[in-house]
């Protein structure tokens, strides 16, 4: 009986222990699954990280492109992101646009105080004449006057005394100490220098892509 007895202790210490080697087993498999989860979290930050790396260089190239590499065309000087030529031929407003067009742009189309200063600085420059064409006219309908790219006159329009007179429909800007800083507007027909602008180029176009 003693031995029964025993017999029946250990297979109860057996079962016990096969207990403990079960949960043993599914506590290792759990540490297995966390391992793995782990491991994939791990895998995704450095997928993240290495992400981050190629879009700080390109950020760090585009900046540089952006800062160094925009370029005029030959004749062009860059104010606030636009180029800007003065052309020394005389010709008729429908015939300098054509020109400005031939050159990838338009007449100058100064919309505020401080570019039409900076095209007046450009053209005393080049040239003492007093009057050029700008990319202002109203040809299309007396009285409204539009830019080359067809957007309307908007706000800024330091017109001479009397003017727009009705006299002409296309728009040149003075360029001497009398008539400095205004605009008047002339026959179309009237040959006069002019201002092209067109938008700078930049060397960067497969990065910024």
């Amino acid at each position: 009986m003693d031995d029964v007895s025993q017999l029946s202790h250990t297979v109860d210490d057996l079962r016990r222990n096969m207990d403990d080697v079960s949960q043993l087993s599914h506590t290792v498999d759990d540490l297995k699954r966390d391992m793995d989860d782990v491991s994939q979290l791990s895998n995704t930050v450095d997928d993240l990280k290495r992400n981050m790396d190629i879009e700080k260089n390109r950020s760090a190239v585009l900046e540089a492109c952006l800062r160094e590499q925009v370029s005029c065309p030959n004749g062009y000087q860059l104010w606030r992101g636009i180029c800007y030529k003065v052309f020394n031929t005389r010709e008729p407003f429908n015939e300098a646009a054509a020109t400005c067009r031939k050159d990838g742009g338009t007449l100058a189309m100064p919309r505020d105080a401080e570019t039409n200063a900076f095209l007046i600085s450009l053209y005393t420059s080049i040239r003492g004449d007093t009057l050029f064409f700008i990319g202002l006219q109203d040809q299309h309908e007396e009285g409204r006057f539009e830019w080359a790219d067809g957007s309307a006159l908007g706000a800024y329009s330091p017109w001479g005394p009397g003017e727009p007179d009705g006299h002409g429909d296309c728009v040149v800007s003075g360029a001497s100490s009398v008539r400095k800083d205004k605009w008047y507007n002339f026959s179309c027909d009237l040959i006069f220098r002019f201002i092209c602008q067109v938008n700078p180029g930049h060397r960067c176009t497969e990065v910024a892509g």
